[in-house]
């Protein structure tokens, strides 16, 4: 019975839309949790349970399933006509190490570097430094629970779907609640980047033409631009932009290193203890990848080497954060911008750099708007107001080239229906979301409505709560990222395995829980009064 569950909601995966599929996989999640008796937990390895025993995260055992079922370093591809699962040896060796190390990187790629030396001077140099250190210790614990539970599944939901997201996993481990939850976190931590995206914009053009309009003005200016391209209908078309985007942020890294290293002064300031929540919201923000983590991994070529590979994507992107964050702070103290770039002043070849990033971040945009306008567009259509099936964005292509991944999938299956619609014209066809001639630009009234008014709500909210860009960041990375990034993989954790965990590994699940609660409110507190303080004409850095 179960297999029979299994191949009619989730096998079948050719042919279906995002909607389609979520549903079908949600479906497929209740049923399997009704059926849970047929997958006891006892069926999981022996050397998983000794390692949950001594409360140890050993990820290389998360792969190696019972005899018969996944074979390390092997992929499971979807199940065969007669219903056996397939899999498919993975390739190896430095180039797939390589491949899987900059997705990883990609999915944790960002804006990061711009505004890490403000975070420094919210908490001074020794704090910072720790305080790094551990929140990226914290993310690095948080994504390999969110793997183990993934992994710790039926191995007939994991060989149905590959792009299993974060919110499915939720579902299926703690029910739709727990989908909504999540799901609703990275829709609105995708809006607030959105949003971030154009307070940069604003600021950093406002310090370029150095005009006496005010910022919030400057967030009308690529208004015309942006509301055009939210337009485009395939993810795969946004392609371009996110190489574009990736390239910008190399060439601004680099001017900041070089610019910082020729203007280097040891100036630290030592602020209130009071301002480090803010420093853990944008750091938190600085460091949250984990809404991509799940797919990335998926994708893998040795997915049993993935805590090896995270662990030196976190490693390279902590120290390059810790670098700029230092070495900005030190030299500019007190002084230190909300965004690095408008403590670089002097040089055309710096305006030059300015105007890259900006090319970069304004084509990038659209991108990480697509979760929300893909939800938007389905509660219009009939859907739920947050929608399944999830898939982050990050200014990195990890999220993008997963969705292109998804969209060729599907391409592939309506031009087989098209074919055998041809060759049996008598049989009713099958309706598809992407019927007739693929267009370059939304073509339907609604989700041209939908485009243009997720752009227009990011605009308000960037012109009301964009005085500082570093605030705004601290803002998302607590109310929403500490959540996506803490919280929820210690509970989903706790959840799948709170049988079969020591007293320490329940005090490890239930420490991070409530490190993610605390930070998300308290963080989330002294942001907002911050904020509300810099409205009323307090100091606040710009």
């Amino acid at each position: 019975m179960l297999e029979k569950i299994l191949d009619e909601r989730l096998v079948r995966r050719r042919g279906m839309t995002y909607g389609s599929f979520g549903d079908d996989l949600k479906r497929g999640g209740e049923e399997l949790l009704s059926l849970q008796s047929l997958v006891p937990v006892a069926s999981r390895t022996q050397s998983t349970r000794s390692c949950q025993a001594n409360n140890e995260i050993d990820f290389d055992v998360v792969h190696e399933e019972n005899e018969g079922e996944m074979v390390d370093a092997e992929e499971v591809a979807p199940p065969s006509e007669n219903g056996e699962v397939q899999t498919v040896k993975a390739g190896g060796g430095l180039k797939s190490w390589i491949t899987d190390f900059m997705n990883l990187l990609k999915a944790f790629i960002g804006l990061n570097f711009m505004y890490i030396s403000f975070a420094m001077s919210k908490a001074g140099l020794v704090r910072g430094v720790v305080g790094i250190t551990v929140i990226a210790w914290l993310t690095y614990i948080s994504c390999i629970m969110l793997v183990k539970v993934k992994n710790a599944l039926p191995k007939e939901v994991r060989a149905a779907n590959k792009h299993l997201t974060y919110g499915d996993v939720a579902r299926i481990t703690s029910g739709p609640r727990a989908e909504l939850v999540v799901n609703g976190a990275l829709i609105l931590t995708q809006f607030g980047y959105c949003t971030g995206y154009l307070i940069f914009l604003a600021h950093t053009t406002h310090d370029m033409v150095q005009s006496s309009w005010p910022n919030w003005g400057f967030v009308l200016v690529p208004l015309p631009l942006l509301v055009l391209i939210a337009q485009l209908r395939s993810v795969r078309s946004l392609g371009p932009f996110s190489a574009f985007a990736n390239l910008s942020l190399l060439v601004g890294f680099v001017a900041v290193v070089v610019y910082i290293s020729m203007n280097f002064e040891f100036q630290p300031t030592s602020p209130p203890i009071s301002a480090f929540p803010i420093f853990f919201g944008q750091v938190t923000a600085a460091l949250e990848g984990i809404g991509l983590v799940l797919p990335v991994e998926a994708s893998m070529s040795d997915p049993k080497y993935f805590d090896r590979v995270l662990a030196l994507a976190l490693s390279c992107l902590t120290f390059v954060l810790m670098t700029v964050g230092v070495l900005g702070f030190v030299t500019f103290g007190e002084d230190t911008k909300s965004i690095i770039l408008m403590n670089m002043q002097g040089s055309g070849i710096i305006t030059g750099i300015k105007i890259v990033l900006c090319l970069g971040i304004l084509f990038t945009y659209p991108l990480q708007l697509v979760p929300v306008v893909q939800s938007l567009e389905g509660w219009v259509a009939g859907g739920p107001p947050i929608a399944a099936h999830v898939i982050a964005h990050e200014i990195g292509q990890a999220g993008i080239e997963i969705d292109q991944e998804i969209e060729r999938e599907q391409e592939e299956a309506e031009d087989e229906e098209n074919m055998a619609a041809v060759a049996n014209p008598d049989e009713d066809p099958i309706p598809t979301e992407h019927t007739g001639r693929r267009t370059l630009f939304a073509n339907q009234w609604y989700q041209v409505l939908c485009r243009f008014l997720v752009v227009m709500a990011t605009a308000l909210v960037a012109m009301f709560a964009g005085k500082s860009f570093g605030l705004f960041q601290s803002l998302i990375g607590s109310l929403g990222a500490a959540f996506l990034a803490y919280t929820g993989p210690a509970y989903l954790h706790w959840h799948m395995f709170r049988n079969e965990m020591g007293p320490l590994g329940k005090l490890r699940d239930f420490f991070i829980f409530v490190i993610g609660i605390v930070g998300s409110v308290v963080g989330t507190t002294v942001t907002l009064m911050e904020m509300f303080r810099a409205d009323d004409g307090g100091a606040s850095a710009p």
